[in-house]
This record gives C-alpha cells, structure tokens and sequence, in this order.
C-alpha cells in the first residue's frame, strides 16, 4: 500500500464514485477542489484505489485538517487502511494536525484516538474537534 497524490484521471473516476453514493459528507465538488488544490490523496495497492483522504489547511486556527477520509469499498473495511492513512498524513504535517468527525462517528472517534488524537471540544451536537501536536 501507498499513500500519494491522486492523478487526474484518479480524481475524475472518484467524482463519479461518490456522485453515485450519495455520501453527504463527501461531494464530487469537493474531491475536485482538493485535487486542484494539491491536496487529495489516495491509497492504492496493486493499481487500486482503496482509500481517499484530503489535508487542508487551516491558517485560521493554526491546524491542518484531514478531511473526507473514506475507505471506497466496504470490502476493504477492517483491514487497518484507514490506521494507514492517519499515519502516513501525519508524516506530511509539520505541527498540528487535526479532524472534526460527526459526534456519534464513534469508529472514527475511536480511530483517532487510537492513533494519539485527544478530543480538544465539540462545536454542538454534531461535530467535535480532535488534534494532535506533530513534533
């Protein structure tokens, strides 16, 4: 497995995947904009994409986040890829790095905390902010 930037022909085949499953948190519009960006990534083992993830940037509060990551093929849950994912985007960032998952997304809560993220507040009943100081 590897983690690198999505191509473009990566990033249009994506867009029609998640234009297809009506994933609210994740729209083709976005998959484009973090692609023109410079920041979509994918997974790929044996020219496959297993996995998605995007790092934006956050000037603001001072944080990169990781942003729509998703496992493409609930066949492929399970299998640690999304553990991959997490530890490979923290290599990339320099000092905060950090992900806001839905309030009851308890997998990706457990997830992120698993990796060493700490539960810093929740902005209301639906979101809540993780981080985790890089270096």
């Amino acid at each position: 497995m590897e983690l690198r930037k999505a191509t473009a022909k990566e990033c249009a085949k994506l867009c029609g995947i998640f234009n297809r499953k009506n994933i609210d948190y994740i729209l083709p519009e976005d998959i484009l904009e973090d692609y023109l960006k410079d920041r979509l990534y994918v997974v790929v083992e044996n020219e496959k994409v297993l996995a998605i993830a995007s790092l934006v940037p956050e000037p603001k509060y001072n944080y990169t986040a990781i942003k729509r990551l998703c496992i493409c093929n609930k066949k492929n849950q399970g299998k640690g890829i999304a553990h991959f994912v997490i530890q490979e985007l923290i290599k990339i960032v320099d000092d905060k790095i950090g992900a806001t998952p839905w309030d009851n997304n308890f997998g990706m809560r457990h997830l992120l905390e698993s990796e060493g993220f700490k539960l810093e507040y929740k902005f209301n009943i639906y979101w809540c902010f993780y981080s985790k100081m890089i270096k």
